[in-house]
């Protein structure tokens, strides 16, 4: 965490980038002030949430990743377009400027701060690197975008194809992106090179305090292999570090449930009725209900693909990809992955097996 110190009150608080999902810490302490008041404001929409609590003596507390996560509720995350040629805002990142004002026991406004971080839409666990060098499969066929954090404007990322250099695209500003690979072409490998920044870190280090250490001068390096596969359960995920993932499955054995919901039969206390009556005296009402599952699997996979396609598994946000309409636009539906236990073993290579929810079957109710 970063810290600053004003006369004699000492303010703790977010590095540059955090995520919304772990906490958004600030403390402050040393001053007996009357009462804190904290104002966090997405600079995009503009929005302010405030917060006031009084000081537990010289110190208060607060965690703002509730506000964040309020402000990610609002965006349509299936919004991809697939036609963009080279970056495109991906929407899982923004950037908050957050205020703290100090106020005295008569209601004076005392001391104040003002900080702003990034703040996206994801988790990290103790050890990880965000926005690290790392290895894709790109399947060719299928829509696909690679997902990339830049911390500076007008920063050029370099692209390699089977081994011949690109033009490149540029990233115009602090966003998590997805790289499109539209226009190009490759039959092996396609690597991308984000370079290392003098003052501005792109690639982030946990420091077990829930915030962030900026690794300068630290590139990023994205290679994609190519897939030529062309038929499977296609699904799309976005994982705990706000990066659109994608993976073509094999699909398994459809399982077909069905449940009655609601049966009831009343005696209308009527004599049977040939005219009248499809169940004569009898008041009748029946609905049925069909839940579908599916198991997919990634056979022999090594333990860093395992470890991707298990983010699969934590994701609220899952698609499987559902083809092209008349438009061209491609088109994804929401599914869900059922709960169970993956036992990761020792073997250098084992399957990845999960199963889809597929979405309820509308069924006659008579």
């Amino acid at each position: 965490m970063r810290k600053t110190k004003i006369d004699t009150t000492t303010i703790e608080y977010p590095d540059e980038i955090g995520f919304c999902f772990n906490p958004v810490v600030i403390n402050v302490y040393g001053h007996a002030w009357a009462y804190i008041e904290v104002t966090i404001t997405d600079t995009i929409t503009s929005v302010k949430k405030k917060e006031k609590r009084v000081m537990f003596g010289s110190s208060c507390f607060f965690d703002l990743s509730p506000y964040a996560q309020g402000v990610f509720d609002l965006l349509n995350f299936s919004k991809v377009d697939y036609s963009v040629v080279g970056a495109q805002d991906s929407q899982v990142g923004r950037m908050f400027s957050i205020e703290i004002d100090m106020y005295g026991v008569r209601g004076e406004l005392g001391n104040s701060f003002q900080f702003d971080t990034f703040i996206i839409w994801g988790a990290m666990k103790i050890g990880e690197r965000y926005n690290g060098s790392r290895s894709l499969r790109w399947f060719k066929n299928f829509p696909f975008s690679v997902g990339m954090y830049c911390a500076t404007t007008d920063t050029v990322l370099s692209v390699i194809a089977d081994g011949v250099t690109q033009p490149p695209f540029t990233l115009q500003g602090r966003k998590v992106w997805n790289i499109m690979l539209n226009g190009v072409e490759a039959s092996k490998e396609v690597v991308f090179e984000l370079p290392g920044s003098t003052d501005a870190a792109s690639v982030f280090d946990n420091t077990f305090d829930f915030t962030f250490r900026g690794l300068l001068n630290v590139k990023t390096t994205v290679l994609c292999t190519v897939d030529d596969a062309d038929s499977g359960v296609y699904l799309r995920w976005i994982d705990r570090h706000g990066f659109y993932c994608y993976w073509l499955f094999k699909s398994g054995d459809e399982s077909r449930q069905i449940a009655n919901d609601g049966e009831f039969v009343r005696n209308n206390m009527a004599d049977y009725s040939y005219v009248d009556g499809y169940h004569g005296g009898t008041g009748r009402k029946q609905r049925k209900t069909e839940n579908n599952t599916m198991p997919v699997c990634a056979p022999l996979v090594d333990s860093v693909t395992y470890d991707f396609l298990f983010q699969l598994a934590l994701s609220p946000v899952v698609d499987i990809y559902a083809g092209q309409d008349d438009e061209g636009v491609h088109r994804w539906q929401s599914v869900n992955i059922s709960v169970a236990t993956f036992v990761k073993t020792q073997k250098s290579l084992q399957d990845f097996i999960a199963t889809i929810i597929l979405p309820e079957t509308r069924v006659q109710s008579l």
